[in-house]
């Protein structure tokens, strides 16, 4: 309850949102509610409902990640955006495929603007407890460019939580 209700500020929507609208109510938490972090789930369904540029949605997500950015440097406020990824033809993502920035599903503005690019690897399929193994793997690193395996983490389905393989 302390977190939840005193830490946390939430906007809860389904749908396309206007970026104007968007952005100012992301504004908001970052100057009003101080929030540190803003996390959007997802860049996707941000985009998928606007009068589309004549460019697409490619070009949404290139404005929209560009606004982003801006907001961040404006406001020292960390966004974590849920990016979904492409359906590949030659790697199956729910089988545990290792993921790379061209997996990411919109636009290059997704990895080029981004500081940190973050994926979480789990095979769904698996029929032990591989499946509920997950890795973490560092996709960009502006700071400095370390990549690769961060850490893996295991989930618990008694408590619900991810921990390190370790702590169990």
């Amino acid at each position: 309850a302390e977190v939840v209700h005193k830490r946390m500020c939430f906007y809860n929507h389904f749908g396309s949102l206007e970026q104007a609208n968007l952005l100012a109510k992301l504004r908001y938490m970052a100057t009003v509610e101080k929030c540190d972090f803003i996390f959007l789930d997802h860049i996707s369904i941000v985009t998928s409902g606007m009068e589309s540029s004549s460019e697409g949605e490619r070009k949404d997500i290139d404005i929209l990640m560009t606004k982003l950015a801006s907001l961040v440097q404006e406001t020292g406020v960390g966004i974590i955006a849920i990016v979904h990824l492409k359906r590949a033809k030659d790697k199956s993502f729910n089988e545990g495929s290792v993921i790379s920035l061209s997996d990411l599903r919109g636009s290059a503005a997704l990895e080029q603007l981004s500081f940190n690019v973050i994926a979480a690897e789990r095979d769904q399929q698996a029929e032990d407890e591989a499946r509920d193994t997950m890795i973490i793997r560092v996709l960009k690193c502006r700071e400095t460019g370390d990549t690769g395996v961060a850490d893996t983490l295991v989930y618990n389905r008694q408590t619900g939580w991810l921990r390190a393989p370790t702590a169990f």
